[in-house]
């Protein structure tokens, strides 16, 4: 819950007996002296560390100031017992803020507070109130003042305070509101005729406040304030009643405040009359130009005034004068009198007209930079471009952001976090105030997708054949339109935080054994494709003796007949070998071998199995044949479900026949050669079954060794 910092005195640390009461009643004044000075420290509602988060955590700060110690019956030398914690923190010292000042009715400025003792978990207080808070370092925090706390005259508290363990409330500095300066640009009217009455003047403007003057040639005029762009006042005759230019200012109260730029009140002679002037406007910053003035009533002795100055003059007729005005008089903007004075006798001022120094449409040229990642913290920005002033405003999608002037050609301005938290385009546009100005065109910033990387699978692999299977993605960069890819279809996918990514892999993905490339994808701006990361696809080994591997790989395995089972032998009696119609002699057992194969090739092979046997003239002789199951059959009643057919060499049934007979006809094969191989799907598995004709038998002896080939 938010945490007031409150100032409660800390425990003096217990000092040790004394044998001397006196001494004892001494040290316990000094120890109350101690704690009634001690400074307002952090009270916490909840323990642990507020910042395990990583966030800064806002928190106001009491005002009240620490009372003055009470005095001490003697000093004492004790030290304080320091703290044993190691997340206690030293009381905040704050020593500085820039800026310390603002002006009414501006963007609430970002400060810097300077000090020492600053930690994570610090935050900055303004008139109590906890403000968001950045941690650069022990001797730096960051935050921004509320544009709120701008709207009037004000002085404001600052304080940094720190949450127990530890910790406490600083002192408290100042942040001034002060009133802007006065900017007049126009007045009404700009002239009366001499001996004119009592004349009520309108003065026009920007930063106009309550208390604001107008000043009339050095006389302070009853004002009334309208709004913060127009204030009324009364000239009182007595001051119409002489020719000539008289200086008005408008004058701001203090704090700050200050007088604006003059503009001329032309007090005139009705005998000459300016009727136009070519050119009537120009641009803030321009060069020296050539104004022409047409009018009626002018001589070889007439002056053209602009804004009360006297410019350099030619008389071209009665009717047109023509003057330079210089570059020094529009380097501010307003509408300032032209006006014609010709010399007595007679003579005197002409009515004004007015001659308009106004901002230009400012013009956006560049962005620096013009992009950034999504999730990038505050950045600054700079825009290049033309016709840019002290009174320039940078808007983000239309809204206003607090802008720096640079130059006439460069602008400073900040995007937060939060704008760059999203991809896509924000428009940026630079903003002249009036008289003239107007909006620029937009340039775009783009906060771009990064591309994603993955940097593992789980599971890393799956059995072939297996149904839909739920997939997590790990790895860096990811957004919430990422998606998942399986060889590059699109899977059904989940976001779940920056690094962790849920799809679903179909079962048709999974039919072979192999690998599938799974990619993440991050849409544009920016954006791309991570690189492959490999799911496996492998056959379900359990249970299995021989992988068969690849096409045409041969295994040879020892047919072990001394260690295997005995089981009733298969009989010959008949003349049928197939697996339909043998039979069993339970009355005859011999030793029977199992091996249970598995097809690892990736596709459909042939399996083929053959006994190997010798060529030393004797008749080895042995039963072979196939189960189609995963594993070896458990009975009598399940060794007659074999697949296909039941070989014992040449000398028996269908004569499938060994290709490594040597010289027996009772050697047995099953191969796809002879036709007695039987066909295995990918990862299928078989068992191989092999049994003796007879173990002791000196002319039907046992086969050594067993082959099992994938075709």
């Amino acid at each position: 819950m938010p945490r007031i910092f409150q100032q409660t005195p800390q425990q003096t640390p217990q000092q040790p007996r004394s044998s001397s009461s006196r001494f004892s009643f001494a040290l316990l004044l000094a120890v109350l002296g101690a704690v009634l000075a001690l400074p307002p420290f952090v009270a916490s509602c909840a323990q642990g560390d507020p910042t395990a988060s990583g966030t800064p955590i806002v928190e106001p700060v009491a005002t009240t100031q620490p009372t003055e110690p009470a005095p001490t019956a003697a000093p004492t030398t004790t030290a304080p017992k320091q703290p044993t914690n190691p997340d206690d923190a030293l009381a905040p010292v704050v020593t500085s803020v820039t800026p310390d000042k603002g002006t009414v009715g501006s963007v609430g400025p970002s400060i810097v507070v300077a000090g020492t003792n600053f930690v994570p978990r610090s935050i900055v207080q303004l008139d109590g109130a906890p403000l968001a808070t950045s941690f650069v370092s022990g001797t730096e925090l960051r935050a921004t003042i509320p544009t709120t706390k701008l709207a009037a005259v004000a002085v404001l508290r600052l304080s940094v305070g720190t949450s127990p363990p530890g910790g406490g409330a600083s002192k408290e500095i100042t942040f001034e509101v002060q009133n802007p300066g006065a900017m007049l640009t126009s007045l009404s009217p700009l002239s009366v005729i001499t001996g004119t009455g009592p004349t009520t003047l309108t003065a026009n403007g920007t930063g106009f406040v309550p208390g604001a003057k107008v000043v009339f040639g050095g006389t302070d005029l009853t004002t009334t304030f309208t709004s913060s762009t127009s204030l009324d006042a009364t000239i009182p005759a007595s001051l119409l009643l002489n020719t000539g230019s008289v200086p008005v200012t408008v004058v701001n109260p203090a704090p700050g405040g200050g007088g604006s730029a003059s503009i001329a009140f032309t007090i005139a002679n009705p005998q000459a009359a300016v009727q136009a002037i070519n050119p009537s406007t120009a641009l803030v910053g321009s060069a020296a130009l050539s104004l022409t003035v047409n009018g009626s009533g002018f001589v070889s002795g007439s002056n053209v005034l602009f804004n009360g100055t006297t410019l350099a003059t030619t008389f071209v007729n009665g009717t047109k004068l023509t003057a330079i005005v210089p570059a020094s008089s529009l380097g501010a903007a307003g509408d300032f009198p032209i006006a014609v004075s010709n010399p007595p006798p007679g003579g005197g001022l002409t009515a004004p007209v007015v001659f308009r120094v106004q901002y230009p449409v400012p013009q956006t040229t560049s962005l620096a930079p013009s992009s950034g990642a999504v999730g990038s913290g505050p950045t600054d920005v700079v825009i290049t471009g033309l016709g840019f002033f002290v009174t320039s405003q940078v808007t983000f999608d239309g809204a206003p952001t607090a802008t720096t002037f640079q130059d006439a050609t460069h602008l400073k301005t900040t995007l937060t976090a939060a704008q760059l938290a999203n991809a896509g385009t924000i428009s940026v546009r630079v903003v002249n105030s009036t008289p003239g100005g107007g909006t620029s065109a937009a340039l775009g910033f783009t906060a771009l997708n990064g591309v994603p990387a993955i940097t593992s699978l789980n599971p890393a692999s799956v059995s072939a054949g297996s149904p839909d299977r739920a997939l997590t993605v790990t790895g860096t960069g990811f957004v919430s339109s990422s998606t998942v890819r399986s060889n590059g279809v699109l899977l059904m996918t989940t976001y779940v935080t920056p690094t962790t990514l849920s799809a679903v892999v179909p079962s048709s993905h999974l039919i072979n054994p192999g690998s599938v490339a799974i990619t993440v994808t991050n849409p544009t701006p920016g954006g791309g494709t991570s690189a492959a990361k490999a799911l496996t696809i492998g056959c379900d080994p359990s249970g299995v003796d021989v992988a068969l591997g690849a096409i045409g790989n041969v295994t040879t395995l020892a047919t072990g007949f001394a260690a295997a089972p005995l089981m009733s032998i298969f009989s010959d009696a008949a003349a049928d070998s197939s697996c339909a119609a043998t039979t069993l002699d339970p009355n005859n057992l011999r030793p029977g071998k199992y091996l249970v194969v598995q097809n690892t090739a990736g596709m459909p092979v042939t399996l083929s199995a053959w006994a190997v046997c010798t060529a030393d003239g004797q008749q080895d002789d042995a039963f072979l044949t196939f189960y189609r199951r995963p594993t070896p059959p458990a009975n009598d009643s399940e060794r007659l479900a074999c697949t296909g057919q039941i070989s014992e060499g040449i000398a028996w049934g269908a004569g499938y026949s060994s290709p490594e007979a040597g010289a027996s006809s009772w050697c047995p094969g099953l191969t796809k050669a002879n036709g007695g191989g039987i066909v295995l799907a990918a990862c299928e598995k078989a068992v191989v079954h092999i049994q003796p004709f007879s173990t002791t038998n000196a002319t039907y002896t046992a086969p050594p060794f067993l082959r099992v080939k994938p075709e």
